[in-house]
């Protein structure tokens, strides 16, 4: 899972999942690669590239690649 996210990402898609009944977002806008949680802009995180971003964001205190498998994609554009 986490290597189809990642590869998705370097292509340059934006990713919707759902990860515990709650979305989020993570993709490539204005140039800058971003991550956040539907509906609280709080929590968005900003990586230089691919790899600075997935190193950043967490979730349950874990990154995307421990725990990527409870993640559901709901939509790639």
């Amino acid at each position: 899972m986490y290597e189809e996210l990642l590869e998705d990402l370097s292509m340059g898609r934006e990713i919707h999942f759902i990860y515990k009944d709650e979305s989020f977002y993570i993709g490539c806008g204005t140039g800058q690669f971003m991550f956040w949680k539907f509906n609280d802009f709080a929590s968005e995180i900003i990586g230089k590239d691919v790899e600075d971003l997935l190193q950043k964001v967490k979730l349950d205190g874990k990154l995307l690649k421990e725990g990527g498998a409870l993640i559901k994609i709901d939509t790639i554009y």
